[in-house]
């Protein structure tokens, strides 16, 4: 059976890099993985990344732009670099609640963890009434140890 399932992962492989070589295009990790996407939604999302890293090069201190081009890349699946931004937003500005509650979501990409959690409260508690409904659904199981939300 493990035998099979290997054979099958190379022929499959095989015939997805082969398809792509044949269209002279690089494989592109991201549009196999994010079939939902339309390419023109992912044209849009691609422009409002440059435009936000334009406004970021123009001035470094405004936070939203952080924020705002973290969430772009998040809709990508990129999320080691939407946290990366998230938390930019967040040395820049500590009481943006959206921040805290989307980098806890790009954390918890597989499961909530005590880490992912620990932001998700940060937002419950800055009054980001979804954050107070997702901790109290999703960071269950962390709840007596990172405690409840006052």
């Amino acid at each position: 059976m493990r035998t099979l399932f290997i054979i099958f992962f190379v022929v499959s492989s095989t015939y997805i890099f082969s398809q792509e070589s044949k269209n002279n295009t690089e494989f592109d990790l991201e549009r196999y993985f994010n079939t939902q996407i339309t390419p023109t939604e992912r044209k849009q999302i691609y422009s409002n990344i440059y435009e936000y890293s334009q406004a970021i090069k123009q001035n470094s201190n405004n936070a939203a732009n952080f924020l705002n081009r973290g969430v772009m890349y998040a809709n990508l699946g990129s999320y080691s670099d939407a946290i990366l931004d998230y938390n930019r937003a967040l040395k820049l500005d500590s009481t943006m609640s959206y921040a805290y509650y989307n980098r806890g979501i790009a954390k918890s990409r597989f499961r909530f963890t005590k880490n992912s959690c620990t932001d998700i409260k940060k937002a419950a508690i800055l009054g980001l009434p979804q954050a107070k409904e997702l901790y109290k659904k999703d960071c269950e199981f962390f709840i007596p140890e990172l405690g409840k939300l006052p």
